[in-house]
């Protein structure tokens, strides 16, 4: 996870490891120290074939932090139907305050990414 401009933080799920609560956990962590309360967009990357224990998609990993967070927009991009599954279902149980779409290419989802932050520049003049 890395801060790759103003704003913009990018999440890269490795291959070949399993995702379980502490993982997202350490990752919410991070992602609050990166973004703060300032407004921020995110892009994060599944890998094909993703690996994940089943607790994950059970647990609201944005319930800590309601009401407070900077995250303004989230954008998953997904190269395998697995991870489209998996993202858009997680999503329809634990609706996020803040958009969050997912998608098959990452041009896509960096432009939709770029409107929400313009947005949020807009908002703030």
């Amino acid at each position: 996870m890395a801060l790759t401009a103003p704003g913009f933080i990018e999440q890269r799920f490795r291959n070949n490891v399993t995702i379980d609560r502490a993982g997202f956990e350490e990752n919410r962590v991070a992602r609050h120290e990166l973004g703060g309360e300032s407004p921020y967009v995110m892009l994060s990357f599944l890998p094909e074939g993703m690996d994940f224990d089943l607790a994950v998609t059970s647990t609201d990993h944005f319930k800590p932090e309601r009401g407070s967070t900077g995250l303004r927009a989230l954008a998953v991009v997904v190269v395998d139907g697995m991870g489209e599954a998996i993202a858009k279902l997680y999503f329809s149980y634990f609706p996020p305050e803040f958009p969050a779409r997912v998608f098959h290419g990452e041009q896509q989802a960096r432009e939709w990414l770029t409107e929400a932050q313009a947005g949020l520049s807009a908002k703030a003049v």
